[in-house]
C-alpha cells in the first residue's frame, strides 16, 4: 500500500465522523472566509473555483453561496460521498491530486486547496503543484492553506478508528520555492495563529496565493 493508499483508506474510515465535526467549521474561522472572499475576486470570472482535497465540502459550499460555480474533488471516496449528502447543488468526484487525469487542462479559474498538499510526500509535492498548474487556466490562482513546521505528525488511531496518515508540517520559504519551480508566481503570503483548541489543531498557518502566469513564463508557459 502506498502512502497516498494510506491516506485514502483512513479517510474513508473517519469520513462520517468527520463531516459531523467539520462539516461547518467555515462559520467558526472568519479569517479563513476572508480569503475566501478574496479568492472569488481574484479569480473574478474566470471560470470553476475547485475545492481541492474537499473532505465534507465546507469550503465549495461556501464558494457555492458566494454564488460563484464551484466544485470539489478529494482522494477519498466516502469522502466525496458525505460532500455530495451535505451539499447536493455541488459537483464533487474522487480525484489524486498527483495524476488528475480525469480533469482537462485550463480546467479551472481557481483552486482552494485547504490542508491537502499536507498529505502529499514532501519529495512528490513539485509533481502536485504542476497537477494544478496544469488544471488551472492561464491568469487562475490558486490558494494553499498548510500547517507551518517541519515535523510530520502520524496518526494510527483517530477518533476511535484504525488509520495510517501522516500530516507534513511544511515552511513558508520551502512551498513559496516549490511554487516558483512549478511556474506559479506568488502574490501573496499571510500567517495565522491558531483559533481555539474546540475549533482547530493547535498549529501555527500559513496561506499562499499563487497564480498560473497568464503569458508565457520560462520553459513551463
Amino acid at each position: 500500500m502506498t502512502a497516498l493508499d494510506a491516506v485514502r483508506a483512513s479517510y474513508d474510515a473517519v469520513a462520517d465522523e468527520y463531516a459531523r465535526r467539520f462539516a461547518d467549521e467555515m462559520d467558526r474561522k472568519p479569517f479563513d472566509r476572508k480569503l475566501l472572499d478574496w479568492l472569488v475576486e481574484k479569480v473574478s470570472g474566470r471560470g470553476v473555483i475547485c475545492d481541492l482535497g474537499c473532505g465534507p465540502g465546507q469550503i465549495a459550499r461556501y464558494l457555492h453561496r458566494r454564488g460563484v460555480p464551484a466544485c470539489g474533488l478529494d482522494l477519498s471516496p466516502a469522502m466525496v460521498a458525505e460532500a455530495r449528502r451535505l451539499n447536493p447543488d455541488v459537483p464533487f468526484a474522487v480525484g489524486d491530486m498527483l495524476d488528475l487525469s480525469g480533469v482537462a487542462d485550463e480546467a479551472f479559474g481557481g483552486i482552494a486547496a485547504f490542508y491537502s498538499i499536507i498529505h502529499i510526500p514532501r519529495d512528490r509535492l513539485p509533481q502536485a503543484l504542476r497537477e494544478l498548474r496544469r488544471v488551472l487556466r492561464p491568469g487562475g490562482v490558486l490558494l494553499l492553506a498548510f500547517h507551518l513546521g517541519e515535523e510530520t505528525v502520524h496518526l494510527d488511531e483517530w477518533w476511535g478508528r484504525a488509520v495510517d496518515v501522516d500530516f507534513h508540517f511544511l515552511t513558508r520559504p520551502a512551498v513559496k520555492q516549490r511554487l516558483s519551480e512549478a511556474g506559479f508566481l506568488l502574490e501573496e503570503a499571510l500567517e495565522r495563529d491558531p483559533y481555539p483548541e474546540d475549533v482547530e489543531y493547535q498549529s501555527r498557518r500559513a496561506y499562499l496565493f499563487a497564480r498560473r502566469p497568464a503569458g508565457a513564463f520560462g520553459l513551463l508557459g
